[in-house]
């Protein structure tokens, strides 16, 4: 597998090359250009120059004017050619005087062709006659002299070899490679520094991700950047903390869950085992003997009964927290249905020797707004343990007061009332501060959590206070 950083090096060298090879070829094809256009200016001057001296001698001697062709070539490096209208060669800086005649006809040269129509003309070819490649520049001259050299002559041309231009190229091209290959060391150094700045937090990144895959999740990525680099970092640490938040979670409720299996076996199992047990000693004959029969069938009907009601509880609060039960929030009157709620226990209170009242502080008119069916099952669990867990003689008060626009309701007892050290947990499934006593008085050991999830779903919050030996006061508030 490739690493990210060889990559990018790859990438930057890819395209430096191609950016040195075009600016190269393009720069090497303009400079020779440059150099040819030079040169075709610098040969058009010494055309004028040729013409100029021409027309200064008045002599007509056709071998004098060769010589003196010659001796200005010579001096200039180049190569004169005189032409005559019809195209034949007068006079060649390069040809002697006796052999000009033996020179073929020049009028159909390209450079002569394009000076007829143009003025003047160029073109680049092997020379057949000195056996070199030439820069022919053509300059056609209109007024022709019948007094001095230049009689007879309409065209002049010059020309000069072209080794020069090629070696000059040559070196500048050679000088244009090392430049490129200077540059290209530069940039791949430069992308080396680069492509590791940009992967090494790449790779980090990579590499703690591939052991937070190991299941590595105190792995944290130290990326500081401020970049986009250093957000992914950011993100992949905050995903790692939401899942070791979520796995803690799961573990606290796979560990609820097998604690909540365990207490409804065992909250299952007691009733039932002890049902059982009367059942079987009726069957046995006991149903036969007055002196215990009923008895047995009261407590073998109360051990239902209790049965019953953890398994209603249970269904309630599985139905609660699974989000399978619907609330129906309206405005009810409160002070009307906490008297309904105390009527229901007035009868269970006299029996165990406990004083039920009422105390609203609220108007009659005044409303609240929730679930009334869901809320009476909170009330009628707050008053029912209240009763339970009084003394005889004891007191219950169910009482409202408005705050704040909203009404607080509140159920005190003057019970054993519960320690501080489980005020933080007396609303946890099965959870009892007296386990014997709680089951002596027939408690499912959901209530209080039936309570707080509905509060809950209310949008408040049960509070506690409590003293032991004194009593206990819940309370909770609702939207008015």
């Amino acid at each position: 597998m490739k690493r990210i950083q060889t990559k990018i090096t790859f990438t930057y060298l890819v395209l430096a090359v191609v950016i040195i090879a075009v600016v190269g070829s393009i720069s090497s094809f303009e400079i020779e250009s440059l150099f040819r256009e030079r040169l075709v200016h610098e040969l058009a001057q010494d055309a004028d120059a040729v013409h100029f001296l021409l027309s200064k001698d008045s002599s007509k001697e056709e071998r004098m004017r060769s010589e003196s062709v010659r001796n200005m070539a010579t001096l200039w490096g180049v190569r004169v050619t005189l032409i005559a209208e019809e195209g034949k060669v007068l006079a060649d800086s390069d040809v002697p005087f006796e052999e000009l005649s033996s020179v073929e006809n020049h009028l159909y040269r390209p450079e002569v062709q394009e000076a007829e129509s143009k003025k003047i003309g160029v073109n680049l070819r092997h020379s057949a006659t000195v056996g070199r490649d030439f820069l022919y520049v053509a300059k056609r001259f209109d007024s022709t002299s019948t007094v001095n050299w230049l009689q007879g002559v309409r065209f002049i041309r010059v020309s000069a070899h072209i080794e020069d231009i090629k070696k000059n190229v040559a070196d500048i091209r050679w000088n244009i490679f090392w430049a490129g290959f200077v540059t290209l060391v530069l940039v791949a150094g430069a992308s080396t520094i680069v492509s590791r700045r940009i992967s090494r937090p790449m790779v980090a990144i990579a590499e703690s991700v591939e052991k937070i895959r190991r299941g590595d999740l105190d792995k944290h990525i130290d990326v500081a950047t401020g970049d986009e680099i250093g957000r992914v970092a950011q993100a992949v640490n905050e995903l790692v903390d939401k899942l070791k938040a979520d796995i803690v979670e799961l573990q606290k409720l796979q560990r609820v869950r097998s604690e909540f299996l365990g207490n409804v076996s065992h909250e299952l199992r007691t009733p039932i085992f002890t049902l059982q047990g009367y059942l079987e000693t009726l069957l046995n004959g006991a149903i036969d003997d007055p002196s215990v029969n009923r008895s047995f069938i009261e407590k073998a009907s109360a051990h239902a009964a209790r049965l019953n009601s953890l398994l209603n509880d249970l269904i309630d609060i599985s139905r609660i927290e699974s989000g399978e039960m619907k609330m129906s929030f309206r405005y009810f009157r409160v002070n009307d249905f906490l008297e309904s709620v105390v009527n229901d226990f007035q009868r269970a209170a006299q029996q165990r020797g406990v004083t039920l009242s009422i105390s609203p502080a609220t108007d009659p008119d005044v409303e609240v707004f929730g679930d009334k069916e869901r809320l009476r099952e909170v009330m009628s669990n707050l008053v029912d343990n209240a009763i339970k867990y009084n003394g005889e003689r004891g007191n219950v008060n169910v009482s409202t007061e408005r705050i704040e626009g909203k009404v607080r309701l509140v159920v005190s007892d003057t019970g054993v009332g519960i320690g501080e050290e489980h005020l933080s947990r007396i609303f946890e499934r099965f959870y009892r501060v007296d386990k014997d006593r709680s089951r002596a008085v027939g408690g499912t050991g959901l209530g209080l959590a039936i309570v707080k999830h509905i509060v809950e779903a209310h949008g408040s919050k049960v509070d506690v206070q409590s003293t032991p030996g004194k009593g206990t006061s819940f309370g909770f508030i609702l939207k008015s």
